[in-house]
């Protein structure tokens, strides 16, 4: 950063001496070189600092002090929007109106003090204009104590996830649950990651949380979750069918509850791919190739303003309203560092207006807030929730072929899933249960029976149940010898009328066995249209 006496070499004269004035520096020195060296030795004398600080008015020190708490610089445009427009004025100008005499705003009175200069910063890689202090100047001021007035505190420490205690949340078991489905299943996904309708109705009932499953919301849970499983590597698409890989599929599996939450939450925290700001509902981004955001610093912005004022507030105001009133107080433009508000294009998706300049802050920059606290940092965080009745064993199997596992044990639940298909989730477990069907799924994925057993008595500490093994070992011998199917019956008053309907080709199509003269049986789930075809052929159903 410049110092001040480089700052003041390319001042005017009248501004100079309008400083020398303001500050008692007594100047004998005619060029502005001279006046320059000399007003900067004045400024800087340890006494001279203190008194000039102390006589500014409050809401200059204010002004002076949010500049400190920024390190020294601020955008033109936010300091300007907080502290007020500096007059442009020419030398000329400056000589005949002695604006120092009767500034307008803090800004005035801190930039004819001298305490601030104007440059451009290049350091970002985009021109920006800023409101600076000197460097040796700020230096000199930060070992003063500071007048009381508007501060954003310090720098707060970066947020440590693994100190929420998470072993119960609701995240690590419905990521579990998405990587058992995509392992067992033919999950269908379009480039942008979306899954296929079938896909999603079949997973929805086994989420603890399936928000956005059914719409596939872009702001919905399923959408983050899907793309965060993505970002961390674990799936590739062959062919538009998703596949785990499975090296860093296990090692999160196999590793500690705090170490699989920091995985996910530090893949979203970093991930550039990810705006916080398009999944925002209601509002539209518009023209994104004439303009962009930073979503990793804002979202970090936004974390760690929040954890800090977490910590300041403790439990007296949780309200995330009261935190945006306090974002907005204080650090305005945490998304926006060059404090512009008129290059972002935005539109309400309500009423199509474009969201520009700081009046609409609270619609752009406090719906983010707002999108962030109560979607993805929720859903990263807990909720931590009771986990129900224990059950009596963690690894539970049934005489009937049903595994009660313990939510906690999640890499035993994805080698179970393999072999076994899903029933239930309960508030403590999930329920599986053995079929020819989870068999055969096992059977493909080079799993043999024999296996199977070893894995579920390992597990159980227990032998299986001996009808259980036999049934099992009897599959692998000669596959499924009996089928249990939901069926409807169709029955006529007499064989007379079920031959006149079996002659329809639609409805002798749909038939599985006739059992009787006038009774037939057809699958439960083509009742319905067995029903239609029956009235278009002139006969009412009754449907008990």
């Amino acid at each position: 950063m410049r110092t001040l006496r480089a700052c003041l070499l390319d001042e005017p004269l009248p501004r100079l001496m309008a400083m020398a004035d303001l500050w008692d520096a007594p100047i004998e020195a005619t060029s502005a070189d001279d006046v320059a060296d000399a007003l900067a030795a004045h400024i800087l004398q340890r006494e001279n600092l203190l008194a000039a600080r102390e006589s500014l008015p409050p809401d200059a020190r204010d002004a002076l002090n949010a500049l400190i708490a920024a390190r020294g610089r601020m955008p033109v445009a936010a300091f300007e929007r907080r502290f007020g427009v500096i007059r442009p004025m020419g030398p000329g100008k400056l000589e005949r109106e002695r604006p120092w005499l009767s500034p307008i705003n803090p800004a005035e009175k801190l930039w004819y003090h001298g305490f601030i200069f104007r440059a451009f910063d290049r350091t970002s890689g985009t021109p920006t204009e800023v409101t600076f202090v000197p460097g040796d100047l700020l230096e000199a001021l930060k070992a003063e104590p500071a007048a009381p007035g508007e501060e954003f505190g310090g720098e707060p420490p970066p947020p440590h996830p693994s100190a929420l205690d998470l072993r119960q949340s609701q995240l690590l078991d419905d990521v579990t649950t998405l990587l058992c489905y995509i392992r067992n299943h033919d999950v269908r996904a379009k480039p942008g990651g979306e899954w296929d309708s079938a896909s999603r109705r079949a997973i929805a009932p086994m989420l603890r949380d399936a928000d956005g499953v059914s719409g596939q919301e872009p702001q919905g849970r399923f959408a983050f979750l899907i793309h965060l499983i993505a970002r961390l590597g674990w799936v590739r698409s062959e062919q538009n069918r998703l596949r785990l890989i499975p090296q860093p599929v296990a090692h999160w599996l196999q590793s500690a509850p705090d170490a699989q939450h920091d995985a996910l939450f530090n893949a979203w925290l970093d991930d550039p791919e990810w705006n916080d700001l398009a999944h925002v509902a209601g509002l539209v981004l518009e023209m994104t190739h004439a303009w962009s955001n930073d979503p990793v610093h804002m979202r970090k912005a936004i974390v760690e303003m929040w954890r800090a004022w977490r910590s300041q507030v403790g439990e007296r105001s949780s309200a995330v309203s009261d935190f945006i009133n306090h974002v907005r107080a204080l650090n305005p433009d945490f998304a926006r560092p060059d404090g512009r508000y008129d290059t972002w294009h935005i539109r309400d998706a309500r009423t199509g207006e474009f969201l520009h300049g700081f009046e609409n802050w609270e619609r752009v920059e406090g719906a983010l807030i707002r999108h962030i606290l109560e979607k993805p940092l929720r859903w990263l965080s807990g909720p931590q929730e009771e986990a129900g009745e224990p059950p009596p064993s963690p690894f539970h199997v049934t005489d009937d072929g049903q595994i009660i596992i313990e939510r906690r044990l999640r890499y035993e639940r994805f080698q179970l899933a393999r072999v076994a298909d899903w029933v239930e989730t309960r508030p403590a477990t999930y329920v599986y249960r053995i079929s020819p069907r989870s068999l055969e799924r096992a059977r493909t994925q080079g799993i043999r029976i024999g296996r199977v057993v070893e894995f579920l008595e390992q597990n159980s500490g227990q032998a299986l149940p001996a009808g259980l093994k036999r049934a099992l070992t009897r599959w692998e011998e000669r596959g499924t010898e009996v089928r249990l199917e939901p069926m409807a019956i169709l029955r006529a008053p007499d064989g007379a009328t079920m031959d006149a309907l079996l002659r329809s080709p639609r409805v002798r199509r749909l038939v599985v066995e006739r059992f009787a003269p006038n009774c037939v049986a057809i699958r439960q789930r083509d009742a319905d249209e067995a029903r239609a075809t029956i009235i278009e052929s002139g006969l009412l159903v009754d449907f008990g």
